[in-house]
């Protein structure tokens, strides 16, 4: 049985998060105003992919910023 050529895509995902102290009127306002932080503090990261020495680069996607949670500090 002879050999094929594979295609194949893998996809790497690394999490990073951050807890954010916003003082807002309530909590959609919070989640907007950590979100617009989040993304300028990551700005750098857009774009950027990872080179492999004689194998090509880990290609930049998309970043993704998902909410967790907001709750009100007590």
């Amino acid at each position: 049985m002879d050999k094929k050529l594979y295609n194949v895509k893998i996809e790497l995902e690394i999490w990073y998060d951050r807890n954010f102290e916003i003082e807002a009127y309530d909590e959609l306002e919070a989640e907007v105003k950590a979100r617009e932080m989040a993304r300028e503090q990551t700005q750098h990261l857009i774009g950027i992919d990872l080179p492999v020495e004689n194998d090509g680069d880990w290609t930049y996607s998309i970043q993704y910023y998902h909410t967790a949670y907001v709750e009100l500090e007590e």
